[in-house]
């Protein structure tokens, strides 16, 4: 009885798994960084052969189907070097993750291979290509976005393209902590049971190491001070977006703590994340970036003390 209990356990196991993949695959195409919990999700339930095999697969799929008619079908392998990207900077994190690595420098490692592979997947685009004009190209719903938020500074054509490693590298990290929120609802949603390892991150006790901070601190003080120096101003305003996107998921993960800690409910909840959506974004980065001081959540576990 018990024997076939556990052969019905794993057949079940086996078909969660295969439309985990399936869902992975997809959603990473569609909803590009947005399917990061589904990928991390994959990677903590199953072996890591079935991930990075999943991976390539659906990564040179695209690259292939882009680059056999390069100029008209540059857009899938574009697609296909960002969602190959995301799949590495998941992966690299889970596989140093299993291995014992801290999550600061798997964190880090992690977002510098996902930049090198887009880096050699964009060469690879960009032989018999414009750069200039792609990557403009690629931008331009951003700058269009931009110009409608900020009427009174208009972006021109192929400005952004200097702060493309910014971005990029943005919304890498935003991957990331995507697949950190949203791994357990994913593994409950499919009932499969993931593995838990010493060194995993906890979501809720998301802080950035100090030099996060101090870098921050530099980067203000550089176009503060309104250098001439524009390698050092381009830098600072790329580092910048990336903090910018850190500091976010550490306000949300102070947001989330005190959602918990204060009982909300789930119309409450929902009310707070649909206000932080649509207006309050910028003031949860303020706290993520004042939480290095006030570390908010200490101050009301030594609340909880006292009282």
């Amino acid at each position: 009885m018990n024997l076939l209990k556990t052969k019905t356990y794993f057949k079940v196991q086996n078909k969660s798994i295969w439309l985990l993949v399936a869902t992975s695959a997809i959603a990473s195409v569609l909803f590009s960084f947005m399917g990061a919990p589904f990928m991390r999700a994959l990677f903590v339930s199953t072996k890591s052969r079935v991930f990075w095999t999943t991976a390539v697969l659906l990564v040179g799929l695209m690259l292939v189907a882009g680059l056999a008619g390069l100029q008209s079908n540059y857009k899938i392998a574009e697609t296909a070097v960002y969602v190959g990207a995301i799949w590495m900077t998941l992966g690299t994190y889970s596989e140093l993750e299993r291995r014992g690595t801290n999550w600061r420098g798997a964190g880090l490692i992690s977002l510098f291979a996902g930049v090198l592979l887009a880096v050699a997947g964009y060469f690879l685009i960009l032989k018999n290509m414009v750069a200039a004009d792609m990557l403009s190209e690629t931008l331009e719903p951003l700058r269009t976005a931009m110009n409608k938020a900020f009427p009174n500074n208009q972006l021109e054509p192929g400005t952004l393209v200097k702060y493309l490693p910014g971005f990029f590298t943005a919304s890498l990290f935003g991957s990331l902590a995507m697949g950190f929120i949203f791994e357990t609802k994913v593994t409950k949603m499919f009932k499969i049971q993931r593995a838990r390892v010493a060194s995993g991150l906890r979501w809720l006790e998301f802080r950035l190491p100090d030099t996060v901070i101090w870098l921050t601190l530099a980067s203000l003080l550089i176009l503060g001070l309104n250098s001439n120096q524009e390698i050092l101003k381009t830098a600072g305003i790329n580092f910048l977006i990336i903090a910018a996107v850190a500091f976010l998921f550490q306000g949300l993960a102070v947001v989330e703590f005190m959602t918990r800690f204060y009982r909300f409910g789930p119309f409450a909840r929902m009310a707070t994340y649909v206000l932080i959506v649509l207006q309050l974004a910028p003031f949860v980065i303020l706290v993520g970036f004042v939480d290095y001081w006030a570390d908010f959540r200490k101050l009301v576990r030594k609340k909880l003390k006292t009282t």
